[in-house]
This record gives C-alpha cells, structure tokens and sequence, in this order.
C-alpha cells in the first residue's frame, strides 16, 4: 500500500527539526567533544616559548616549558608598562627532588587550562594550571607521588631591562638600570617587587592555599601601581580573593565564562590541521582580551625577548582585532574601542597644536597610554609620515558598528572621532593644476614615502564615503558636509600603471614588498570590487604583480594574499596561501615571531579562513564565496556579517544545502548564494512568516526581514536537510598540533 502522507511528515519533522536547530544555532555542537579535537598535545615536555603552552585572562597570562631543567610559568601581565615599554617579569619554576625524565601536556580548549604529568627518577608529578578572570590570578595545583611528595615551586625574578636595547645588545642607558626585584617569604609564601627608576613598580605575589587531598594549590597574581606600595596591594588584593573563595569556585567560575564564550559561533572544515589552528586562535583571543581589558599588544600576556614591546599601528592592531567581527565576539574589541574613547583627547593632542580643533592621529607605536605624536610638516623620518594608523584603526571601529547597527555607537562614537581623523588628511590636501585634490608625500607602511601614496589615498576615500553616508543615515546636517563632498568629488584617481596599484605617484612595485599597504583600497577597504568589470580586471593585475614577488614575505603577507584571493572567490589559492603560512613561518603551538612575538600573524589567518566561508562587504551577505575544490562539506553557525545578520549555513557534498539568516536589526539584505538558482524558506520564526520574504534567482536573493526575526534558506522545498554538525575528518588527518615539535 503507498502512503502518499509519509514523505510530507518526513520533510515537515525534518523542516520542524530544523528549525528548532537553527533557533538555537550551536546546541548541536557537542562542544566538550568537539573542541577536545582541537587540543594541543604534548608528548614530551617543551622546551621553548614557540613550543610552550599558553594560558591567559585577557591581562595576566603565563607560557608553560622547560627551562633549566625545570618546568616553569613564565608569567607577565599585559598592561604593565614602564616608559613605554613592556618588561619580563619572571618564572615560577617546579622545584622536584628528582632529575626529570620525561612527561606529557595538554592544551584543554573548552576548560581553558592546560595539566600534564611530569616523570623523574624519584616519582611523578600530576599538575594542572589556568589564569581566572576574577579574581584575576593563575591557579596551579600540584600533585606529587612517590618521592616527589613535597614537590614545590621556585620564583626567579628576571632582570628588568627594557627589551628593545637588550634585543639590540645596546649600551643602557642609567635610567635603564633598575634595581633587581625584591623577593621577600611570607607565611603563605612570597612577594617579589620590581621598583622602577623615576616611579612605577609591579608586584609578584605567590600565595600558597591550603592543601586539599595531598595536592598543592598555589594563586599567583601581579600587581601594578605608581608605588611599590600599590602594586602589592593590587597583587595581593587578587591573590587573597582567589584563596578566600577556593579552587571549586575559582574553577567553576573559569570555566563559566568559558563555556559561555565558545558558542558565540561556530565552524568546522575538513581540514584538521586548518580548523584545528582555527579554534587555537579563538582560544588565543579569549586568552589575551577581555572588554575592560588593555589594547591587545604583540604579545598579550605571553612575554618573549622581543624588539617590539608596545603596539604597532600600521598593520598589526588592525589584524589582530579583525577576526572578532565575523566570529561574532564583538565584546572582545571593546578594549581597543572603549580605549580610543577614553583616550580620544590624547589622539587629538598627538597632532600639531594647529590642527587640534579638526583632527587626531596616531604615529607608528605607543603604550596604552596612545602618546604618538604625528606632525606630517616636522616629520624628520619616515615613521613621522605615516599618516594611515588612526584611519585603518576606524576602518575597525566601523565594521564594529556596521555588526551591530546601534547608532548610539555610530553617532556618538565613530563618527566624532573618524571626522577628526579624516580632518587630518585635510589639513594637508591640496588642490593641483589639474583640478584634483592631492596628497603630499606620505609613507606607505615598511616601503617608500611618496606623493598621492595609495595607501593614504584610499583610507581618505574611504573615510570621506563613509562620513557622507554616516551623517546621511543619521540625517545629520554635519558642517563639515561641503567639505568633504567637495573633496571627495575631486581626489585624485589611485595612481595605477600596467602592474596596476602603484605605490603612489611616479612610483611603481618593483620589488618584493611584504605589507600590501599599496593594496588596501583592494582589502580591507573594498573600494575596488570584483563586481564591477573594471575593477576585476586592476585587482587581478594588481594582487599578481605583489604576490609574485614573495621574496620578502612574512606571515602577515600569505594571509592578506589569502584574503584577497577568497574575495576573488578563488578558495583553492586562498587555501594554499594558509598552508604556505603554515607549513614555513608559524610556531609549533601557533605562535609566529618576527625576531620577537607579532601576535596579528595567526589571528589574522583565522580571518581569512572566515572569508572563505563568509563575507558581507557591499551591502551582500556572500555565503560559501571561496570554497576549495576539495572541501565537500563545510559547516558554520551564527557567523557576525554587516547589517548586523547572524548566519548559519552547511554545504553537503559539494552544494549549499542551507543557509539560516537572523536579523537583529531590520536591515535590508541580499543573499549571494552562487551555486543555487533559486531558493525556498524551509523555516522561519513566527514574525518571519508574516513579514518576511526571499525573492530572486541565478544565485542572488533579496531577503526582507523584521528586527530579530530568521528565515531558512533551500535551493528546493523536498531535499532533506542535514544538520548542523563537526564536519568528518579523514581517519588519517589528525590535528598536529603543536606542529613539527622535537
């Protein structure tokens, strides 16, 4: 007998199924399981920063590895600073009774706390340690067996110089030579103070808990202060806090907010060792940012020897906070965004004083503090001419605001600081005799200064465009106004010549170049699209004749090489430029160094594999735009693009099976989905029934829905729909993480 009902209740329970799933778009996700793939594992104890395990709470953190013989925390806090620098502060080794032997470490993502086993030739040493937010210290427990019983720790106090001239083997200075620490016992344990020359001191106080089951507990936290006499009150304010609560309770808050971060969003390829360096750096940014947290520097809480101890503003704030966006863990970029607010009067006094009722700026580096100073008609070098930093940095805090649509950010936030941004370049354009507003010589980051230079050129457009829409969204009648429509009418063209983007004026790429700063109007800025036949035509010439000439690239330069060519929606070279980054520049647990630790490089090619998945420039949500060949089935969830849209989707081998679109803001939306003709809603919420819509074909929708309404997307109205899930890895393709460790 046929049962001509069976199918339409199979696809209604799968429609139904469905839909309950998308609500909650990540509940599907066994995320203990499936992060437990993503682990880093240890099979011999590191013996280096680039193999170490790493643990943070957005401020103070440690690195985990052998050194002289012994297990040590390598601890530092990230917004200690002293004249402008970071410090090394020192290393809590284990004390064992024996000669150590061997042993095994993990990297727990979902727990956020790495542990181990320590072998010696007197017995073992179980041990595990994570940083808690609050109280903000680092727990470590031990647990010794057989002759390593009493085992304990040790702190060595490192030697406070500034680690520019100490990394340049310079002379100090006598304002360099600050006096050792200060190591003093306590009755739970000790304090070590490190006074500064001409004021300032950090406090290192390690408070030993009482002892539960035979195992050791040990908080340790730092503190900072303009006396001694402050830091150890802050050290020791954090330190009594944890043992007045008590491991369970540390614990339980830890791994709360952990377990509330991950879900944010989720993604899965079938690539182990790509989707499993993708969720180290989710760990990597959770570790080292919390919203009222200090501007995330080149090495967060994970101090190394290092000739870049402050932030860097000319490309590497920009990528470290871009993977935020997308992954829709938008509170982290608050610590870089609050501190441009707080420190918006500083951004203006970094400019001459003639110019401070209409601009601000920012020169190459500062400490959080944002002191640097740029005064194009004074500069004496090239770093004085770099005029893009703050423009870049807005570029951020607008796809901040374009994820959110709050105008309360856009209007009281973005758009007063981005007008005085944008007001410096116009204190310097000048009208030619050809009737176009030029630029003077500015410095395009790490290569040339040059007149009409691209970078400059297209952050000014950029930033004249995006005020314009800005005040027009807002129904501002900014007095500025004629100004900039007047200005950006008549810019100048980018200079271009038959390789395409030049640098700037008269001055083409010849060489090797590892910034693509001259390539900005390309990406980020997508001022150049390939959707516009023109544009296509200078981008392809333009990406090949930099990503030719890799002779002097560095990490950063294969995953903006990454970036541009998953805009081009070639997956398969896009992929191949992470796996250039992979196989040759990045450290065993993720880490990448450039002489010292540059912490954008990684982030930024988490970034980049988002791409791939996601983009949302130009006013479309493009799903799938840069798929390799080789990858059949991809899963995301609840991914962040423009137009503030979450956006799940799966593709199932080798098609788009689904996309999930939810709105928080009512805004107009069109879908790009290019291996569909046509699309259907399979499920929506109760106010999307009623108010929404998908209309279009040949891969590109129109979809109308109300301020937190969704809408499910299929290519036909009878496929079943698979879920939403980790997608399969081949037996044989393991996460190798950390790689290519001895």
């Amino acid at each position: 007998m046929n049962h001509p009902r069976r199918p339409l209740l199979f696809l209604a329970a799968v429609a139904l199924a469905l839909l309950l799933a998308a609500s909650h778009a990540t509940a599907q996700v066994n995320w203990p399981a499936f992060l437990a793939r993503e682990d880093l594992v240890w099979t011999k104890i590191p013996r280096t920063w680039e193999e170490s395990a790493f643990i943070g709470n957005g401020n103070l953190g440690a690195t985990i590895f052998a050194q002289s013989g012994a297990l040590a925390w390598e601890i530092n806090r990230a917004d200690v600073y002293h004249d402008g620098s970071r410090y090394p502060m020192g290393r809590l080794a284990l004390r064992a009774a024996g000669t150590v032997t061997g042993g095994d470490m993990r990297l727990d993502l979902w727990n956020a706390e790495a542990r181990g086993t320590l072998h010696t030739d007197r017995g073992e040493i179980r041990w595990r340690s994570f940083t808690a937010t609050t109280p903000s210290a680092i727990v470590i427990e031990l647990d010794g067996a057989d002759g390593e019983k009493d085992v304990d720790v040790t702190w060595i106090p490192a030697l406070a110089r500034p680690p520019r001239t100490v990394y340049r083997r310079q002379e100090f200075a006598p304002d360099e030579l600050h006096p050792p620490a200060e190591v003093h016992a306590t009755a739970g344990g000790l304090t070590s103070v490190q006074r500064f020359l001409g004021g300032g001191a950090f406090t290192v106080v390690v408070k030993h808990a009482a002892p539960a089951d035979g195992k050791k507990l040990i908080y340790v936290s730092v503190g900072r202060g303009d006396t001694a006499d402050a830091a150890l009150a802050d050290a020791q304010a954090a330190a009594d806090q944890a043992a007045a609560l008590g491991l369970e309770k540390v614990t339980e808050a830890h791994r709360a907010w952990w377990h509330a971060y991950y879900p944010a969003s989720f993604l899965s390829i079938p690539d182990a060792r790509l989707e499993a360096f993708y969720w180290i750096q989710i760990y990597k940014l959770g570790s080292a940012m919390r919203p009222d947290g200090p501007i995330l520097d080149l090495m967060g809480p994970w101090f190394r020897a290092t000739p870049w101890p402050r932030i860097w503003w000319n490309l590497n704030a920009q990528l470290t906070y871009s993977p935020l966006f997308t992954a829709n863990r938008l509170p982290l970029a608050e610590s870089l965004f609050d501190a441009l607010d707080r420190h918006r009067q500083q951004l203006i006094d970094n400019v001459p004083p003639p110019l401070r009722a209409e601009a601000a700026a920012i020169g190459r580096t500062s400490d959080q503090s944002l002191v640097s100073p740029v005064d194009l008609a004074e500069a004496k070098g090239d770093s004085g001419r770099e005029m893009g930093n703050l423009p870049w940095v807005m570029f951020l805090y607008w796809e901040y605001y374009r994820c959110q649509m709050n105008d309360a950010i856009l209007r009281d936030r973005v758009l007063p600081l981005l007008s005085r941004t944008v007001g410096n370049y116009l204190a310097y354009v000048e009208k030619g005799s050809d009737g176009r507003y030029h630029l003077p010589p500015t410095f395009s980051p790490e290569l040339a200064t040059v007149a009409d230079c691209n970078y400059d050129l297209a952050l000014l457009r950029w930033g004249l465009q995006t005020l314009i829409a800005s005040c027009e969204h807002l129904h501002l009648d900014d007095p500025h106004l004629p100004r900039w429509r007047e200005v950006l009418a008549n810019l100048t063209p980018f200079p271009t010549d038959a390789s395409g983007l030049m640098v700037g004026r008269d001055r083409p790429l010849r060489e090797s170049h590892r910034h693509y700063s001259h390539l900005l109007a390309i990406y980020p800025l997508h001022l150049l699209t390939p959707d516009q036949p023109d544009d296509l035509k200078l981008i392809g010439t333009s990406l090949h004749n930099w990503d030719s000439r890799p002779e002097k690239f560095r990490g950063f330069s294969y995953t903006g090489a990454a970036s541009m060519y998953a805009m081009l929606g070639d997956g398969d070279t896009a992929l191949d430029r992470l796996h250039l980054l992979l196989d040759r520049v990045i450290k065993p647990n993720t880490l990448y160094t450039e002489a010292g630790p540059v912490i954008e490089t990684p982030l930024s090619a988490a970034t980049s594999l988002q791409e791939m998945l996601l983009q949302s420039w130009g006013g479309k949500l493009r799903v799938f735009p840069a798929i390799p060949a080789a990858w059949r089935d991809v899963s995301f969830a609840t991914l962040r693009g423009e137009g503030a849209f979450l956006v799940s989707a799966v593709r199932h081998d080798g098609q788009t099976a689904w996309v999930r679109i939810e709105s928080l803001a009512g805004e107009p939306c069109r879908v790009v989905v290019r291996d569909w003709k046509n699309a259907v809603i399979r499920a929506a919420s109760p106010d999307a029934k009623t108010a929404g819509s998908a209309t279009g074909g040949n891969g590109e929708f129109d979809v109308t829905l109300p301020r937190n309404a969704w809408i499910v997307l299929a290519p036909s109205a009878d496929v079943p729909l698979p879920g939403l899930e980790p997608v399969a890895t081949p037996a044989a393709a393991q996460n190798p993480y950390p790689m290519h460790y001895k």
